[in-house]
């Protein structure tokens, strides 16, 4: 789970694919709106993670849900989805991302060190070499996600 290249792998994407899949299992969307049709994870600018997401996990489902993976474009405009990963490269549209996507059910994943400060519910965080996730509650509550115990417990900190 280390943060580097194995020969032509890239660990870090594997790792943080395998990530949002799990997270999109411990958490409740509150909104029943969100429970219908395709579970849609947006990948904006990271094309190592989206053909992770899309060659292990696009013929999943989360609940009853089929996984639907879409890359989207780097633009505050993006499409309503179930998880969002803006990359720290997109960070500066992460205020208007977040302000167009108020109250929709989104979760947004960051990279980036102050990603939980701008409003994501979830950032990838590298601690001793180790792709960690931290966890902001509020920013989920805002949004209708309810977070389980289990992701908290998964967590490397927990903005409660």
């Amino acid at each position: 789970m280390g943060l580097e290249r194995d020969g032509d792998k890239d660990t870090t994407a594997i790792v943080k694919a395998s990530y949002i899949y799990n997270i999109a299992k411990l958490v409740d969307w509150k909104d029943p709106k969100m429970k219908e049709g395709n579970f849609v994870i947006g990948i904006m600018s990271e094309s190592n993670i989206y053909q992770e997401l899309i060659k292990k996990y696009s013929n999943k489902s989360i609940g009853k849900q089929p996984i639907e993976v879409r890359k989207m474009a780097r633009s505050e405009s993006v499409g309503k989805c179930h998880i969002l990963y803006v990359p720290s490269s997109a960070l500066t549209l992460l205020p208007a991302i977040r302000s167009n996507l108020a109250g929709s059910g989104t979760m947004i994943i960051t990279d980036d060190p102050s990603g939980l400060s701008k409003g994501a519910i979830v950032n990838f965080s590298p601690v001793a070499g180790v792709v960690k996730i931290e966890l902001s509650i509020p920013n989920a509550t805002a949004q209708g996600i309810q977070v389980g115990a289990t992701l908290k417990q998964l967590a490397f900190k927990v903005e409660e």
